[in-house]
C-alpha cells in the first residue's frame, strides 16, 4: 500500500470512529444544547465560566455541557447538566454545533506583555462574546457540599490570607503586593483574629498562621473561605473563589487594572492611579511599581477592620447590562 493511500485509509477510519463515537454519546446523553469549551487558562478565568452557565440558565438554555481542565470546580453546579473531560473527540463534536462557546474577555500580547484591557468588566465582556446580553450579575459561583461546608479549619472564624500569586499559572508580577507587608497585617491583626494561610507549597510562607499552604485542594480552599470572616489578597483566582462563597474580602489592587473592570463592588478594593494607570503590563514595569510600593500596611489593616465591622451582612451583587456588539445579532 502506497503512503499515499495509507493516509487516506486511515482518514477513512478515525472518521467512522468518530462518527461511530458521537451516535454512541448522543444515543445516551442527547445533543447538547449549548457546548462551552472552557480552554488552558487561568483558575480564576475558569471559575468565572460559572457566571455563563447561570446566565444561559436563566436565558432558558438546557443540556449545557460543559469541558474544562478543571471539572471540580463546576461539581454539583445545577446549571451544568453534563461535565466532560477533556478530549479531541469532544472538540471536534463542538466545533460541528452552532452553539459552542469558548469564553475569554481579553487578547495577551506577549512581545509587549500587555492585555489589550476590554471596554467593559470583564465578566460582561465574556457575556457579550457568548452572545449573552441584557441584565447579568457580576458573581461567580461554587456549589458546595453541606458535608464540604462542615470542614471549615476549627470552631471559631478564621481571617485567609494569601501571600503571593507568584506560583499561579500565568503569573502576573504587577498583581502581587509585598510579603513583608503582607506579615505586618497577620502581626497587627493575630492579637484578635486566628489567621489561616492558604496558596501554594512555593508561596512565601508567614509567621504567626496556620499554614494550609499546598494542604487544600481547590474545593477544600473555597470550604475554608466560605467558613471564612474575611479574605486578604490581590486580584487573583482566590479573590473570584472567596466572591463564589460570599467571603468578605480585601483586595490589594494597585493600579495595573481597575476594579471596577476586574473586581467586586462587595470587596474593599485598595488602588492607586499613578499617571502610568492602568497599564494592563503582566510583569512589565518602568516605575518601580509605584502603584503597589504606595499602599502601606496601616492601610490595609484599616481596610480589614471597617470589612470585619459588617461581618454576617450579606454582600452586594452588581448588575451590569451588557450590549451586544454593533452589527451582531444578540442571543439571549
Amino acid at each position: 500500500m502506497s503512503l499515499g493511500l495509507r493516509n487516506i485509509t486511515n482518514t477513512v477510519i478515525r472518521r467512522s470512529d468518530m462518527m461511530l463515537w458521537s451516535i454512541h454519546e448522543t444515543a445516551r446523553h442527547g445533543l447538547p444544547g449549548v457546548f462551552v469549551h472552557v480552554p488552558e487558562c487561568g483558575l480564576g478565568d475558569i471559575l468565572l465560566c460559572s457566571i455563563l452557565f447561570r446566565e444561559l440558565r436563566k436565558r432558558g438554555a438546557r443540556n449545557i455541557w460543559v469541558m474544562s481542565p478543571h471539572p471540580e470546580l463546576f461539581e454539583n453546579n445545577p446549571d451544568v447538566d453534563r461535565i466532560v473531560c477533556h478530549n479531541d473527540r469532544y472538540v471536534r463534536l463542538a466545533a460541528k454545533m452552532q452553539r459552542c462557546i469558548v469564553p475569554y474577555y481579553a487578547t495577551y500580547q506577549p512581545e509587549t506583555d500587555i492585555d489589550l484591557p476590554p471596554h467593559q468588566h470583564i465578566i460582561a465582556e465574556m457575556c457579550r462574546r457568548a452572545k449573552i446580553t441584557g441584565s447579568v450579575n457580576l458573581k461567580p459561583h461554587i456549589w458546595l457540599t453541606e458535608d464540604e461546608k462542615l470542614s471549615k479549619i476549627g470552631p471559631d472564624l478564621p481571617i485567609v490570607i494569601h501571600s503571593s500569586g507568584g506560583s499561579a499559572q500565568y503569573y502576573m508580577r504587577n498583581k502581587d503586593w509585598y510579603p513583608e507587608r503582607f506579615q505586618q497585617v497577620v502581626d497587627a491583626l493575630s492579637p484578635d483574629y486566628r489567621i489561616v494561610q492558604i496558596g501554594s507549597r512555593d508561596d512565601p510562607p508567614l509567621n504567626g498562621v496556620l499554614d494550609l499552604r499546598g494542604k487544600t485542594s481547590l474545593r477544600e480552599t473555597a470550604a475554608v473561605l466560605h467558613g471564612a470572616r474575611l479574605f486578604v489578597g490581590q486580584v487573583g483566582f482566590p479573590m473570584h473563589l472567596a466572591r463564589a462563597v460570599d467571603c468578605r474580602s480585601v483586595i490589594v489592587y494597585g493600579g495595573r487594572e481597575p476594579a471596577e473592570q476586574t473586581g467586586y463592588i462587595a470587596n474593599e478594593n485598595i488602588s492607586r492611579q499613578p499617571m502610568c494607570s492602568p497599564c494592563w503590563y503582566r510583569n512589565r514595569c518602568e516605575f518601580d511599581r509605584a502603584c503597589m510600593n504606595q499602599i502601606t500596611s496601616d492601610e490595609v489593616v484599616a481596610a480589614c477592620l471597617r470589612q470585619l465591622e459588617h461581618f454576617g451582612e450579606p454582600l452586594a451583587v452588581e448588575e451590569y447590562e451588557v450590549q451586544p456588539k454593533p452589527g451582531v445579532i444578540a442571543v439571549d
